[in-house]
Formats: C-alpha cells, sequence, structure tokens
C-alpha cells in the first residue's frame, strides 16, 4: 500500500549552524539591560547592527535555500525583523504565529537543557477523535517539542503556532528569532493569484 503525507508542514533543524555562538551570547548579555523585565526581549533591529552581520547574512543564506528546495518561485527574501531573548528559570513563553511574514526562525547561542520549542497541530479538526497511542511519532502527535541546544537553528512556517514550555533549568535560555518575507512580485498574473510586496 502506498503511504501518502499530504500537504506537511515543514520544519528545518541544523546543530552547529554558526561558527561563533559564544560572541552572540555575548552580545545579547550585553544588551540585556534589566534583569526584572520578565520574558526579556531586545529591539527587533539586530538585522542592522554590524556586529550582527555574519549571523545576519548566514541566516538569510539559509532561508533562501530552503526556498529554493521547496520549488517557490521568487524574486527575493528579506529579513523583516531579528530580536534576542533571555527567558529566565520559571519563564514561558505563551502560544503566538508570526503574522504578516512567510518564515520564521529561532536560534541558540546558549540553551543547553533549557526550554525547547513546541509546535501545534494547525488542523483543529484532526483532534475530534483522538485514540491512545503505543508511541508518540511526528504521525500522530498533535503538539510537538523540539529541543533547545546551543548552536542549533529551527525554521518554520511564520503561520504555525507555537510556544516555549517553562524554562525548569536553573540556567537562562538564549535565543535570537527572526520574521522572513518574500519581496517582490509573489504568484503569477496570469492564474488571477499575485501580489506585489
Amino acid at each position: 500500500m502506498e503511504h501518502h503525507k499530504l500537504f506537511p508542514t515543514n520544519i528545518f533543524i541544523q546543530d552547529d549552524f554558526f561558527s561563533k555562538p559564544k560572541v552572540l551570547q555575548k552580545l545579547i548579555e550585553k544588551e540585556y539591560n534589566n534583569k526584572n523585565i520578565t520574558n526579556w526581549q531586545s529591539k527587533p533591529d539586530l538585522l542592522s547592527k554590524p556586529s550582527y552581520r555574519e549571523f545576519v547574512e548566514s541566516v538569510l543564506k539559509t532561508n533562501v535555500n530552503i526556498i529554493k528546495k521547496l520549488n517557490y518561485e521568487f524574486e527575493s527574501l528579506v529579513i523583516t525583523d531579528m530580536w534576542s531573548n533571555i527567558l529566565k528559570p520559571g519563564e514561558t513563553h505563551r502560544p503566538h504565529t508570526h503574522a504578516n511574514n512567510f518564515l520564521s526562525g529561532v536560534y541558540y547561542p546558549y540553551a543547553e537543557n533549557t526550554s525547547g520549542i513546541v509546535f501545534t497541530d494547525p488542523r483543529q479538526q484532526a483532534n475530534v477523535i483522538k485514540p491512545s497511542k503505543l508511541q508518540n511519532t511526528m504521525d500522530n502527535s498533535d503538539v510537538m517539542l523540539y529541543q533547545s541546544k546551543t548552536n542549533r537553528i529551527i525554521i518554520f512556517p511564520s503561520w504555525l503556532q507555537h510556544f516555549v514550555p517553562i524554562n525548569t533549568s536553573k540556567e537562562n535560555r538564549f535565543s535570537i528569532s527572526w520574521n522572513l518575507q518574500l519581496k517582490g512580485k509573489v504568484g503569477r498574473s496570469e492564474e488571477y493569484q499575485s501580489a506585489l510586496f
């Protein structure tokens, strides 16, 4: 019997992504100016800072390769926002999406044994009947946890709901997040489904 996996949700993961994770961690620590703020986030302007230029270029190149791998036509891809996060022990981040973007991602300069990221099944109707599972797999789960790990990158569709579970470790979780959008003409005029971004 053929087994087709229809309408997949693509998640891309790479370990040992960047050559200088400790440099990024130190940049985030330097900017971390108010330790009393819950779920601290920097301004979303890291993409314009010279100290992040090499990382920004690596992220953009990787995402362009993903778009090509998925066989999409596109003129160009731009990072719209990029920001750093520190999640202290006991903190969590609520379920959310990244509207008005095509792809989003997270990178961990330091996150050993801290909170990962949880993606939820976007098909609400798939939860109408939920039989017991002999084993949780990607094919039968409605939530999936990806562990945070130092120097790991995870890229996902911006519309995919996700959250960060409680950081039960004694360490801060350092991450950099970003959004990307297609730029130029998207879609074909002859199909009456084009747009200009």
